[in-house]
């Protein structure tokens, strides 16, 4: 056993919650919600060098010690018991923070409370009683905080100066009741990401904050409040969901943390926002690449690339497989200051970090996964090869967990003598400790198995999150490996990389009134259509061929045959992944013989195709109008085939009766166009055509 990992069974954690009063020492579950199941944590060590705390859990430690000198020690032995008991002891003699605001004298409420399982995506509501402060102790940007009890449901006393403290976090605004459910939602689906996190054995593990939502039924209006425990300790933000990240106490586990939820997610989402006492963190934020779910908060592929404009590898990062995002040697240098900074942390590697797309970190697949997982999916699950099979993780059973051990599984967080901080616990608040790996009560024998593989089946269910790293290189590699309509606009890390683009070229990464950084903008924009992002490819072949491009519109590339190979090759390819503009300018070049390479020559058989592609595409717009406005209308384009079918050249053969067919079609398609003259016309040269045929 490593001397992290105190292990502790159901008997021994049921018997300290309730010799303690449920006040002091408290124990995490998971994320699931089970049935009068509270959420328990070890409180973090304070300043005071003789803190409960502390004492409390190096008697947890002299336990794990104890058992891994004589793993025969029998439960019921004099040493054993006398240990845990003298713990317990420990805990009830805790203080209360709270005591001088006398909670206990304010009026009970009773409430309904709201709890979110993040593995089935249902919610499961009971009735609670609380005491809570009619002044709030702190407010945020946009909640403020209540100090607030709440008698436990394993408690079977009135005893509130024993009950648990929490904290009631309320929107000052209005804001629509939903609002509240999709908060916890999100906070209890970022615990799964921690959860995983930590089976990758990093070296110190991290763990969320359950939180749930009370509707005060006595109150008018029966308003809703966000409730999770108070910890105490030194409450720091280590990075937020626009790029900031915290430089004046540097950490390597939140920002290793955030990396790794991208990777491990197949860059379908990246938990930021990291803020909280030590490793247990509250409040996250979650970006999707969509950016449509948990609210105003997600950013999409935008706040992506504000974490990793920011972001640089630390040794966690790297001790676990993460690769680092691209970023031009612009960048880097700005992040130099950063590494310098990663050097003063103290975290101590343990060697026994699993790399993120280890197959040796498994979980049961199953066909049930969380509402999340299931969601993110839908886009991403035809993109995967099936040798990704081979990644899918199997059950946590595997890792070497007895599979008759019937006990409840406690894993505590991390050793209490490191740190991963340039600061010691007493002064950052301190080590979380909390357990990353439970069962619920009750689970024994098979169905003990059933439930732990069901519960850790979170995303493993899909082939759609195998680890994918955050470099260019591999993602082009993966990319090539698919069939070109599936290459095109299939990868998230182009849609970062363009969204980096647009920031620079927005000024969001230089000082005010400074010029932006071309250069970096440049090298975004090049990553983004490796990575088969189209409006990327458009924009850098027009770049290229010094066409007006939308995108950087102000930067002018050297006229240079090399330019000029790359721009038709990468306007080529957009022109095969269906873009209707591409398509355009490659048959006018190979048409006309300007924009042409020098490796290239005019080709009207060649031109013919690519009008053929424009032809067959829609000219109707959304509403299913026909659209006559287009740049380059049906009837011209048929015209100037007819003409082209007509004269012969260029590697194409003169065919009269085809150049008559389609100058009727071109005036056909005039008619429609309400074009009666233009019409008129082609149905001369169409006269004409045909009898030249004649002829």
């Amino acid at each position: 056993m490593a001397d992290d990992e105190l292990l502790f069974s159901m008997e021994e954690v049921g018997s300290l919650k309730r010799s303690s009063g449920d006040r002091t020492v408290q124990f995490g579950n998971s994320s699931s919600v089970d049935d009068d199941e509270e959420d328990f944590y070890i409180c973090p060590i304070t300043d005071d060098p003789v803190s409960p705390a502390k004492e409390i859990c190096n008697y947890l430690k002299n336990i794990a010690n104890n058992r891994q000198l004589s793993n025969s020690l029998p439960k019921n032995s004099f040493t054993y018991k006398a240990t845990w008991k003298h713990a317990i002891e420990k805990a009830r003699a805790m203080p209360d923070p709270w005591a001088e605001f006398h909670l206990e004298d304010v009026e009970t409420e009773p409430c309904i409370r709201y709890r979110y399982n993040a593995i089935t995506g249902g919610w499961a509501q009971d009735q609670v009683f609380i005491k809570m402060s009619s002044q709030p102790f702190g407010k945020g940007a946009m909640r403020e905080c209540y100090r607030a009890k709440k008698l436990s449901n394993f408690s079977h006393s009135s005893n509130w100066k024993s009950a648990s403290n929490y904290v009631a976090k309320r929107y000052m605004e209005t804001v629509d009741r939903d609002v509240y459910f999709e908060d916890v939602r999100l906070q209890m689906e970022a615990k799964l990401w921690g959860e995983e996190y930590n089976r990758h054995k990093p070296p110190k593990q991290v763990d969320i904050m359950q939180m749930c939502v009370v509707e005060m039924t006595s109150r008018p209006g029966k308003p809703f409040y966000h409730l999770e425990h108070y910890i105490e300790g030194q409450y720091i933000k280590y990075n937020s969901n626009s790029g900031f990240v915290r430089d004046d106490n540097i950490r390597l586990t939140p920002q290793a943390f955030s990396h790794f939820t991208f990777e491990r997610s197949g860059h379908q989402l990246i938990v930021v926002d990291i803020q909280g006492v030590g490793d247990l963190y509250t409040d996250p934020q979650i970006h999707t690449e969509k950016g449509t779910d948990f609210g105003d908060g997600n950013l999409g592929v935008r706040g992506m690339a504000l974490f990793f404009h920011s972001h640089l590898c630390n040794k966690i990062c790297k001790s676990m497989g993460l690769t680092p995002f691209d970023m031009s040697p612009a960048e880097n240098t700005q992040l130099d200051c950063t590494n310098k900074l990663l050097q003063s942390a103290k975290t101590m590697l343990r060697g026994c970090e699993e790399q993120c797309g280890s197959p040796r970190v498994r979980t049961t697949s199953l066909s049930r996964m969380p509402p999340i997982l299931s969601r993110l999916s839908e886009t991403s699950l035809a993109d995967e090869n099936i040798s990704d099979v081979d990644s899918i993780p199997c059950s946590p059973l595997s890792l070497g967990l007895s599979a008759d051990r019937s006990p409840r599984v406690w894993s505590f967080m991390n050793d209490m003598s490191e740190t991963d901080t340039d600061q010691k616990f007493s002064e950052n608040g301190g080590d979380s400790g909390y357990p990353s790996e439970r069962r619920s009560e009750g689970d024994l024998g098979e169905h003990n198995d059933r439930l732990t593989e069901e519960k850790w089946s979170f995303f493993h269910s899909s082939r759609a999150h195998i680890h994918r790293p955050s470099c260019v290189a591999v993602e082009v590699e993966r990319l090539n490996s698919l069939f070109l309509e599936r290459k095109i606009g299939k990868s998230i890390l182009g849609k970062v990389h363009l969204a980096m683009v647009r920031y620079h070229e927005a000024g969001r990464f230089c000082e005010k009134d400074a010029p932006w950084d071309q250069d970096s903008a440049m090298y975004h924009l090049e990553r983004a259509a490796m990575c088969g992002e189209l409006e990327a490819i458009v924009a850098l072949g027009q770049c290229y061929l010094q066409l007006p491009h939308h995108i950087l519109p102000e930067i002018e590339l050297e006229d240079s045959v090399e330019n000029r190979k790359k721009g038709f090759n990468l306007l080529l390819q957009a022109a095969e992944a269906g873009d209707r503009p591409s398509m355009m300018l490659v048959a006018r070049a190979f048409d006309t013989g300007n924009s042409l390479p020098p490796d290239r020559t005019q080709d009207w058989k060649e031109a013919v195709c690519w009008y053929d592609c424009v032809l067959n595409m829609t000219d109707y717009d959304e509403g299913g109008e026909f659209d006559g406005m287009q740049d380059e209308p049906r009837y011209l384009l048929l015209a100037r085939e007819a003409e082209m079918y007509q004269q012969g050249g260029f590697s194409l053969d003169a065919d009269p009766q085809r150049a008559g067919d389609l100058f009727t079609e071109a005036a056909d398609a005039a008619m429609e166009a309400m074009k009666g003259r233009l019409a008129n016309q082609y149905y001369m040269k169409a006269e004409e055509a045909w009898s030249a045929m004649e002829e």
